[in-house]
């Protein structure tokens, strides 16, 4: 199942010395705003250097999240994840991304799992 996303606003909020979250607002493509949200470890000039959820079901999305601009959209493939992750599933939430990752590699390969838009400008011709 392919999803698209536009990135509206992005927001980050300082926790601690070490960690942040990071709140993103997205319309998708019928339109429909939503914002999902996850926690970032910060270095020491307290910029974000990585991002997690405890929703284990928006993992991709919010890794691909974390390296979108505003204004940009990205194109999704919940497939795998969908094979593997059940809505309200005790058993898939306390298993770690590591472990879920293992199972996925069991499941039959999709077409490119996390694809991002990005449209290319160029004066120069391709020879």
């Amino acid at each position: 199942m392919f999803k698209t996303f536009t990135l509206i606003r992005k927001e980050e909020e300082q926790l601690s010395d070490t960690e942040g979250k990071m709140t993103f607002h997205l319309k998708d493509e019928s339109g429909f705003e939503r914002k999902v949200s996850g926690f970032t470890h910060l270095d020491e000039n307290l910029n974000a250097i990585s991002i997690s959820t405890p929703r284990k079901r928006e993992h991709p999305l919010i890794q691909c999240l974390f390296i979108t601009n505003v204004d940009e959209t990205i194109n999704i493939e919940f497939t795998q994840y969908n094979d593997v992750f059940v809505r309200n599933d005790q058993d898939t939430a306390e298993k770690t991304i590591e472990e879920l990752a293992r199972e996925m590699q069991n499941k039959p390969v999709r077409l490119g799992p996390l694809l991002k838009s990005v449209e290319i400008k160029s004066t120069e011709s391709i020879h």
